[in-house]
């Protein structure tokens, strides 16, 4: 099953990104430690991932991978292009802008308008949302003849570790950045073109 290929994959990708991002110094200024957190949050989900696969609970693990993606495109936006008055609402929790305009907001600032996160957005989100709020796409992977239980697909099961292997490293990749360490990020440019390829 290329499923369990995809899965050490991740465990190892888990275990890389923690030995690169383990004893960095980060900015201590309110902005920074607020998408600092939004981006432990993101790396937390990616390892709880592989671990709910590891457990067969595939239910649960399709379903983080949209709250994956919110808490690394949240921490993106917060630390790039929130205003001080958008920061202040966040902290009374408010946040009223959509995922796609996050994105928008955050490439645009980068100058890449339709980049890869729109792109992630676009040919993904419809299925994240079925799966985190158990629309059709779960409920109808929860049935095998005569019986109700898990029955994902070796397929959705490997986007899915892909998916939250590359979401973990762009917001890994975001880490090293804010804490100054530029001369890692060809490492995970590498690292990123490496984990692409087909396992």
């Amino acid at each position: 099953m290329k499923a369990v290929k995809e899965y050490r994959a991740l465990v190892d990708l888990v275990r890389w990104i923690d030995d690169h991002t383990a004893g960095i110094e980060l900015p201590a200024d309110e902005r920074s430690q607020i998408a600092v957190g939004c981006f432990d949050v993101a790396l937390e989900h990616q390892a709880a991932i592989a671990h709910l696969y590891s457990v067969q609970l595939y239910g649960s693990m399709l379903a983080l991978l949209r709250v994956l993606a919110e808490s690394m495109v949240r921490g993106l936006w917060l630390h790039s292009c929130a205003t001080d008055k958008e920061l202040t609402a966040f902290k009374k929790g408010r946040l009223d802008k959509t995922f796609g305009t996050l994105i928008a907001e955050y490439e645009n600032v980068l100058r890449t308008p339709d980049g890869v996160l729109s792109q992630f957005k676009s040919s993904a989100w419809t299925q994240l949302n079925s799966f985190t709020h158990t629309g059709f796409l779960q409920v109808t992977r929860r049935h095998k003849p005569g019986r109700v239980e898990s029955n994902y697909s070796d397929e959705d099961l490997c986007h899915a570790m892909g998916a939250a292997g590359a979401l973990g490293l762009i917001t890994a990749c975001q880490l090293i950045t804010i804490a100054g360490r530029h001369t890692l990020v060809p490492v995970f440019e590498e690292k990123m073109s490496e984990y692409a390829s087909p396992k």
